[in-house]
């Protein structure tokens, strides 16, 4: 879906919006389906408020430093013929992002391994 407009609480099309929803209206969009030929209107909405303070600003003592909760997993090229779309689609869907100057897709190693694409790797 392409988003073409985003518009703010007050500008036109956002009014009975505005008189539904108050001070929660973040902003309305316009989302466009050109294969179905439909326009959407959404809205986003503030649905919680708490205080929070930056990282800066927080003593150090209160919040330690943290490690990251998930491992990090190299990176790595795959070769997929450019007529294979179902597995670009799968490494897409995992995370793989496209190099057209290297014609090579790269993805997180343990998920490739995961679907079964670890003879695909380029060493």
């Amino acid at each position: 879906m392409l988003i073409r407009t985003v518009r703010k609480p007050g500008a036109p099309g956002t009014l009975t919006l505005v008189k539904k929803y108050g001070e929660r209206l973040v902003c309305v969009r316009y989302r466009y389906d050109p294969a179905r030929g439909k326009r959407f209107k959404t809205v986003e909405l503030i649905v919680a408020e708490e205080d929070w303070l930056p990282p800066e600003q927080q003593p150090a003592a209160d919040h330690p430093q943290k490690k990251p909760k998930h491992r990090t997993t190299p990176i790595v090229p795959i070769r997929i013929h450019y007529t294979e779309r179902d597995l670009q689609r799968q490494v897409k869907a995992i995370g793989g992002i496209w190099d057209p100057g290297k014609k090579l897709w790269f993805a997180p190693e343990e998920y490739i391994k995961r679907i079964g694409l670890a003879k695909r790797i380029v060493r």
